[in-house]
């Protein structure tokens, strides 16, 4: 069965700047830092369930992260 790979999200480069700043912030909060990695990994193109084995969070977690993000626009997170 071919993985399912995560719904599209294309960042400009200052969105994608704003994100890995917020990713990698050591004084992010921890849900918005796991958050703004599973968007990283979704704009490399990564499958839902490598998403969720590299960042330790339960699949439906990230699928359903996702899914909101494709519905409400991300960027008013980071």
């Amino acid at each position: 069965m071919p993985l399912r790979t995560a719904c599209p999200i294309a960042p400009s480069a200052a969105d994608r700047a704003r994100v890995k700043a917020t990713a990698y912030g050591h004084k992010t909060e921890h849900r918005l830092r796991v958050r703004a990695q599973v968007v990283l990994h979704a704009a490399r193109g990564r499958s839902n369930a490598r998403i969720a084995q590299e960042t330790g969070l339960p699949l439906d977690t990230v699928r359903r992260w996702l899914a909101e993000d494709a519905v409400k626009p991300w960027q008013h997170r980071f």
